[in-house]
């Protein structure tokens, strides 16, 4: 599943992983990225840098949210990581999602030790391990994080791609550094170093190497780019932890919220009346998010012309060390509760705002689930299901074929069309276990529930309370779905006779996995 932002670009993150010597290929998650070629600096004063990096071997849960009762089976797959000050080893979060089972081991060892994972950050695609046991340090030496590197300028990318158990070393150049989205969320999008060299799997995690520091963490390629790699850059991955060092839990990155589009054309800034001295300067902010950084302080409607002490260009550039980038990348790094400073022209007046950073749950349905199981809701073997970012993956062809374009607007265009003040969450009609009392209800299927006996449910949970009350002591079950006119009646007396009958039938040992703390 891409975001909008792939869609219109027509470009796909890919990602790569390893079962054996087996490759898999996801749109979703990622699992990947390059090897890229030896330096001229191997090592760390006397200890080579090979000595400080380690294969990963996982074993995970993967959840099936087509059957969402099943058990979930269990993947092996690979990746990379490195070992850092404290004993500590870094290394992407799409590597060790869902694992069950860790298993590390350096080059110059001969068996596995057992690794648990201490923190991870899906939204930045970065996770931390540990080993207890200390005969898995002994003789090597931590790994230094440096700085975002120049543009052409060489770097070696190590790890264990698909192919061999023995360590590769790769060389490529830093080709582009830039903010894009990170594949393993699917929507957050950070600062990215893109370097072109060959891409494997098994590279995920391996640490980009230039003058003998980590100037980034290999972890995606782009789909159909021939010799296209990314680095998660020094920046994000100090952010990672200076986060989990100063509050000992990874909460999130800050969201400043702020939607906005150029001021280049001549009339439009005429038309704001904008100051002659600041020609060339702002961008027009067309929305803040609520529940973000920027909401009560900057408003629809205002030009935001500077962030941070960085004059702003028209088309939304600041300059930082020499480069230009979008304005977002001087608060998309602050730790929550920082300052952020402001200026803006509003009603023919320059302001000076002021706000504490802060985190927001807004976009969180839109991210994939990797720890937790599926939920889901069965009666008269109707199977209801939250829509989340993994249930869209899973139907998102069944939906486009069936033409329900209700259920990409509601889930694309949550934020926007204000949807999200109505509900919390979506609930969908996602399959139908054959059975006697639902023979005529196929029409009703990937639909979105409206109401349960004439009250509107504003998420999951009330959704299968109102269903479960109105089962147990009501005559009838009235639901109704958007975008459809005529409401799906089921006679609550047959519901309650064909529910076990259905149970036994399907083998389901519940009919539903609801997390109960989510609903407000």
């Amino acid at each position: 599943m891409r975001s909008l932002r792939w869609m219109r670009s027509g470009n796909r993150l890919f990602s790569l992983s390893f079962s054996g010597n087996l490759v898999r290929l996801s749109l979703f998650c990622l699992l990947l990225l390059p090897g890229l070629l030896p330096a001229d600096n191997g090592g760390i004063g006397n200890v080579p840098v090979e000595r400080s990096v380690v294969s990963i071997r996982v074993d995970s849960f993967s959840y099936d949210y087509g059957m969402p009762w099943n058990d979930p089976s269990v993947e092996r797959s690979g990746g990379t990581g490195f070992i850092i000050e404290g004993n500590r080893i870094l290394t992407n979060a799409h590597v060790v999602s869902g694992a069950v089972n860790i298993n590390v081991k350096r080059p110059d060892q001969k068996k596995e030790f057992r690794a648990k994972l201490l923190h991870i950050a899906h939204d930045c695609d970065l996770a931390m391990l540990q080993v207890e046991d200390p005969n898995f340090f002994q003789g090597a030496q931590p790994l230094v994080i440096g700085e975002l590197p120049a543009l052409s300028s060489p770097v070696v990318v190590v790890g264990f791609p698909i192919g061999g158990n023995r360590l590769s070393i790769t060389r490529g150049v830093v080709s582009r550094i830039d903010m894009d989205t990170y594949a393993h969320s699917g929507i957050d999008s950070h600062l990215t170093i893109q370097v072109d060299a060959a891409i494997n799997p098994g590279n995920s995690g391996g640490p980009a190497i230039q003058n003998g520091r980590v100037i980034g963490v290999a972890f995606q390629a782009l789909r159909g780019g021939e010799n296209l790699g990314y680095l998660i850059p020094p920046v994000v991955i100090r952010r990672f932890l200076r986060e989990v060092e100063k509050n000992g839990v990874y909460r999130g990155y800050v969201e400043l919220g702020i939607h906005s589009t150029s001021t280049e054309n001549p009339v439009m800034r005429r038309a704001l009346k904008l100051p002659a001295e600041l020609e060339d300067t702002g961008v027009f902010v067309t929305r803040v998010l609520p529940g973000t950084s920027a909401e009560g302080k900057i408003r629809a409607g205002d030009v935001l012309l500077e962030i941070m002490d960085h004059p702003i260009s028209e088309s939304g550039e600041v300059m930082i060390d020499n480069t230009l980038y979008s304005y977002v990348e001087l608060v998309d790094h602050l730790n929550e509760g920082e300052v952020v400073k402001a200026r803006i022209f509003r009603d023919g007046q320059l302001l000076t705002v002021e706000f504490p950073a802060r985190r927001t749950n807004i976009y969180d349905y839109q991210r994939r689930e990797y720890e937790q199981p599926p939920q889901y809701y069965v009666q008269a073997g109707l199977v209801f299901q939250p829509l989340d970012a993994n249930l869209m993956r899973t139907y998102s062809q069944e939906w486009l074929n069936n033409d329900r374009s209700e259920i990409f607007y509601r889930y694309f265009y949550r934020i926007v069309s204000k949807a999200f003040q109505e509900k919390e969450e979506e609930v969908v009609l996602t399959g139908r276990l054959n059975d006697s009392v639902n023979l005529y209800t196929s029409s009703y299927g990937y639909r979105l529930v409206r109401s349960v006996n004439g009250q509107k449910v504003r998420n999951f949970r009330e959704f299968v309370i109102r269903f479960d009350r109105a089962v147990t002591s009501e005559e009838s079950v009235v639901v109704e779905f958007e975008d459809v006119n005529r409401p799906l009646v089921l006679r609550s007396l047959d519901v309650r006779a064909a529910n076990e009958r259905i149970r036994k039938s399907y083998s389901l040992r519940e009919d539903r996995r609801v997390r109960m703390e989510k609903a407000q």
